[in-house]
């Protein structure tokens, strides 16, 4: 994987978390996720061996052994891209784009959409979009992460690979771009890449595309061209409205 992943272990057992935090505590803070976690949720930066000690000691030890827990090194002043291939029906479309945060109803800061350009083709089709020298960097992290997948798991057939890469400032003050985790399922991408493909599907000429997707922590307008996913009270969060749009 070299350095298309940032520095961090996945553990099983709190004795394991611990000592992967201890490693990672000697270069800076790291950040603890919780593996079931979504939405940018059940994360926790530790700066100190007792603040990793009391995080990994409030986890649950049947959902460590089934699950895991992720730790890794924190980044400070971050970005992320979503970078990703989708094949449907004989239409293969490539893509990067950033995500979004907004506020939850309990003013906590949540996944709130993505902003995706996409290409028909691979990954390196990506390239000739003119992007800036981080996005780029985020492509290739992406690519080398996909890469080291598909020849982990050769037989497995992915219609939809999407990478979350993070790139921000490390301990040091350097900035870092790596991936953070892959997503082989419906995602919350996943309306802005399904109106790319309609898009290239009605126009054969088109090359490129840009759409999104919004999530609103609340009844909210929404653009007259909008495919409205979810617009309603959820019995787990509240009041949301979700939707995708193209935008150019």
């Amino acid at each position: 994987m070299g350095d298309a992943a940032l520095q961090g272990y996945t553990a099983f057992t709190a004795e394991d978390a611990i000592e992967a935090g201890r490693r990672l505590l000697r270069s800076g803070p790291a950040r603890v996720k919780e593996v079931c976690a979504r939405a940018s949720l059940g994360q926790t930066v530790v700066e100190n061996d007792a603040q990793l000690v009391a995080v990994i000691e409030q986890q649950d030890p049947r959902v460590l052994a089934d699950f895991g827990i992720v730790i890794e090194e924190n980044l400070v002043d971050p970005e992320t891209y979503s970078v990703g291939s989708l094949s449907v029906a004989g239409l293969e479309i490539s893509y990067v784009g950033d995500q979004r945060e907004t506020t939850d109803h309990k003013n906590r800061a949540v996944y709130g959409g993505s902003r995706l350009r996409s290409v028909r083709g691979g990954l390196d089709r990506l390239t000739h979009l003119g992007l800036d020298a981080e996005a780029v960097e985020a492509i290739r992290c992406a690519a080398v992460f996909d890469d080291a997948a598909r020849r982990a798991y050769p037989s497995m057939v992915l219609t939809r690979r999407n990478y979350d890469v993070i790139a921000g400032r490390d301990s040091r003050g350097q900035r870092r771009v790596g991936v953070l985790e892959q997503s082989w399922r419906v995602g919350g991408a996943t309306g802005a890449e399904i109106a790319a493909l309609e898009a290239f599907a009605r126009s054969p000429e088109l090359t490129s595309v840009s759409t999104a997707t919004v999530e609103v922590y609340g009844i909210a307008e929404t653009p007259q061209d909008a495919v409205i996913y979810f617009k309603g009270t959820d019995p787990v969060v509240g009041p949301m409205t979700k939707y995708a749009t193209r935008t150019a």
